[in-house]
């Protein structure tokens, strides 16, 4: 019967406003609203499914891998503003996620990179997160813009330098594959 709700939730929810699919899921503390940019997996990637719903966001693997056994994934989601009503702009949300990640990993370096544009030339500021101690083997490049009422995060993760490189022609390309609404 859960399934039912679910995909009836997911037919009525599922629209797309600045090209962001809506979900909502039943749970046991509630229903759970998910947003996720409508992207399109890179030539040679999925999305899976399983993942996607597990972890809330838009979960995109290579081909013969899962979300959780790949060297390399992407990953898409969109925060709706309304929902963090103390941050006031990008900036703000973005100095929110480094702190964030800096409390989690204490030895990590934050660097900015070059901008990359969306299919619709949306500016995205690239930050890199790059492991600084020898036993840490999570590299990140975190996209961060913004479109309508949302904050639009796209992500590669990766668990060394060079599947991150390999992995960076795919980041690109889920980027340049989310247009927004005219």
């Amino acid at each position: 019967m859960k399934n039912i709700i679910t995909i009836f939730l997911f037919l009525v929810s599922c629209t797309v406003s600045a090209e962001i699919l809506k979900f909502a899921s039943p749970t046991e503390s509630g229903i759970q609203f998910v947003w996720w940019p409508k992207v399109t997996p890179p030539k040679h990637w999925h999305v899976d499914e399983g993942s996607s719903h597990y972890f809330s966001f838009n979960a995109i693997a290579p081909d013969g891998s899962t979300f959780s056994n790949a060297e390399a994934v992407l990953y898409a989601k969109a925060n709706f503003k309304p929902r963090s009503p103390e941050i006031k702009n990008l900036r703000s949300f973005i100095q929110e996620d480094i702190a964030s990640i800096r409390q989690q990993k204490t030895s990590v370096q934050v660097v900015q990179e070059k901008t990359i544009f969306s299919g619709s030339h949306k500016p995205f500021q690239v930050i890199a997160y790059n492991p600084i101690s020898e036993n840490d083997n999570n590299w990140e490049r975190v996209a961060y813009g913004e479109d309508d009422e949302y904050y639009i995060t796209f992500v590669i993760s990766s668990r060394s330098k060079s599947a991150l490189n390999n992995a960076l022609p795919a980041f690109a390309s889920m980027i340049s594959s989310y247009k927004s609404e005219p």
